[in-house]
């Protein structure tokens, strides 16, 4: 009974998780609505807002440590983060999960984790993870991807941004 309990848990977790990419909202399906504001601290300690972000381009990458795919993604957006400017804020916004589990998935990467981020899955309706959404330099959602985006992709759509 304990094994079909703990089958049924990890099937239960794994369902949010999407491996296929291409689901995506274009801003046409997201008529010039503001990103919905945030306060939230990193592992670090330090606060980071959505509003002290206005005039660059954030990139928040919605996951959970439970989602194979989002995690295998975790060197592939260290890699990323390298590549970007310093007008390009890549956030993965983390809802629950503790930061010693989140650090040892992170290692020693210069990613920025932002923890206890419930409410903006709720106010982003984050219905599946890994979800990748854009916000203009004026704070707008420009795109919104439910899936995994190659690196490549995710140049391009942060080029058209800038």
């Amino acid at each position: 009974m304990r094994k079909l309990l703990l089958l049924l848990l990890v099937v239960v977790l794994a369902a949010g998780c999407v491996n296929e990419p291409g689901i995506k909202e274009k801003k046409e399906n997201v008529p010039d609505t503001y990103a919905p504001g945030f306060a939230y601290e990193d592992l670090g300690g330090e606060l980071w807002s959505l509003e002290a972000l206005r005039g660059n381009v954030a990139v928040l990458y919605f996951w959970t440590a439970s989602c194979p795919v989002c995690v295998r993604k975790i060197p592939d957006l260290a890699l990323l983060q390298e590549q970007l400017s310093e007008d390009v804020h890549l956030l993965m916004l983390n809802a629950s999960d503790s930061a010693g589990k989140i650090q040892n998935l992170i290692g020693d990467s210069n990613l920025t984790v932002l923890v206890n981020t419930m409410d903006s899955f709720n106010d982003y309706e984050i219905a599946y993870v890994p979800t990748t959404v854009f916000i203009d330099k004026e704070g707008k959602v420009d795109q919104v991807h439910v899936g995994l985006l190659t690196n490549e992709k995710m140049l391009e759509i942060i080029e058209n941004l800038r």
